[in-house]
């Protein structure tokens, strides 16, 4: 998990919201400070997702 921040005197409450999501262990990320995010947006979260199983996910369609 890469977090964009477009001011680093928000990663305390970056931080505060991020452990509401996770019951445990914390997935591994970096935060780091950049000086635009498109759309002005103040905070950019970029994920990559693994099923560490190898199995598919199941659908519910």
């Amino acid at each position: 998990m890469n977090i964009q921040l477009q001011d680093m005197g928000d990663l305390d409450a970056v931080n505060a919201v991020y452990t509401t999501f996770f019951n445990s262990n914390l997935p591994a990320r970096t935060s780091y400070g950049v000086a635009t995010i498109p759309l002005n947006a103040l905070v950019q979260i970029d994920v990559v997702l693994s099923n560490t199983e190898g199995t598919p996910p199941t659908s519910a369609v």
